[in-house]
């Protein structure tokens, strides 16, 4: 068994969605990162779209357009740092998400502003895929925001939903929970070998 201690890095952002579900820019990054559930770091960078935040998306998140024009910061200055959280703290190569995508509108945000980026791998590790399958292969429900089946879990969301950090670091707890049941489920499994 590997003993080895893994860092993982859990992504989320806020794009400025309108009533009907048209998404256009980046508004927030949000990372955690950290090997289990007790030394979790989180991070947020508020990003400029360049055009004015819809209603919905204010509604929606608690992100205002005085916090756009007061606190948000080059995507250049977001990739450079992220690229650094990365590379100190050696985390695996594929982000951890609730659903998929954030981590490929990220870098096409980043490539249609000439920025470089290297960091994540060639895919993502999808906790809302992980969490359906396990849900259908029980025959339970497997509809949900992370609150919803964080709760199903007795997992409690930390935080005010809908930023960027405060997903990411609860979708890396609710990662992290369901990496520790399956390592029990596998330590059962070679007990059960060795009788």
């Amino acid at each position: 068994m590997n003993n080895q201690v893994m860092n993982y890095l859990a992504l989320d952002l806020e794009l400025n969605t309108n009533e009907l579900g048209n998404t256009t820019k980046i508004i927030q990054v949000g990372v955690a990162f950290g090997s289990n559930v007790s030394n979790i770091e989180t991070r947020k960078w508020y990003v400029d779209p360049k055009e004015p935040l819809s209603t919905h998306i204010i509604g929606l998140t608690g992100i205002t357009q005085e916090d756009i024009d007061t606190k948000a910061v080059p995507l250049s200055q977001v990739a450079a740092e992220l690229g650094q959280i990365i590379e100190a703290n050696q985390t695996f190569v594929n982000p951890i998400q609730w659903g998929g995508g954030d981590d490929q509108e990220l870098k096409a945000e980043f490539e249609e502003n000439g920025i470089e980026f290297r960091c994540f791998g060639h895919r993502a590790i999808d906790v809302k895929t992980l969490f359906v399958f396990l849900q259908m292969a029980k025959g339970n429900s497997w509809k949900g925001g992370l609150r919803a089946c964080m709760s199903k879990y007795k997992l409690d969301f930390k935080g005010e939903p809908h930023r960027a950090d405060v997903d990411a670091y609860n979708t890396l707890v609710f990662y992290f929970e369901l990496m520790k049941r399956q390592a029990k489920i596998e330590e059962m499994i070679r007990t059960a070998k060795e009788l």
